[in-house]
């Protein structure tokens, strides 16, 4: 048997973790898994997609600018019943129903959070993915609350 090298030490011990005895702190998996994805739908193929505005990757039927979106609007944009599935981080409301097929997480856990604000989610799963850069296309509008738009339409109504 050859002599164990240099680099044998620095390598993670193959239980998945450290032992209880030490005080560094245990190593865990990450809880998303990959899912394979069907041929045409790589990140190089989303950012093909996205670099089109003809794609409307937004969603159909809605005004050329961003739109004022409340949590009750968010709600019913769940993906369900033909509709888009929409979810907001960080203040910003993104229609991810394009982005389906292209999630290297699979369909079920990026609908996760259609309809609601996904920012704990997203946070949880990879915080290290810019979001924004990904989804810039997809931008529907902002987040704002529900009192918000009731005082936009009182003051419309006195104009």
């Amino acid at each position: 048997m050859p002599p164990p090298s240099a680099a044998a030490g620095l390598r993670v011990p193959s239980s998945g973790g450290l032992s209880s005895s030490t005080l560094a702190p245990s190593l865990k998996k990450p809880s998303s898994r990959k899912v394979v994805l069907a041929p045409g739908y790589s990140p190089l193929d989303w950012a093909a997609l996205a670099a089109n505005p003809k794609n409307q990757l937004r969603g159909t039927g809605l005004p050329p600018g961003l739109v004022r979106v409340t949590p009750s609007m968010l709600k019913t944009q769940n993906g369900r019943k033909g509709r888009d599935a929409w979810t907001s981080y960080q203040g910003r409301v993104y229609n991810i129903q394009p982005y389906v097929p292209y999630h290297p997480g699979g369909k079920g856990e990026l609908l996760r959070g259609a309809g609601k604000d996904s920012a704990q989610l997203f946070q949880e799963v990879h915080p290290w993915v810019n979001w924004d850069g990904i989804l810039s296309e997809c931008l529907v509008g902002i987040l704002v609350s529900e009192n918000d738009i009731q005082t936009e339409d009182v003051l419309d109504a006195m104009d």
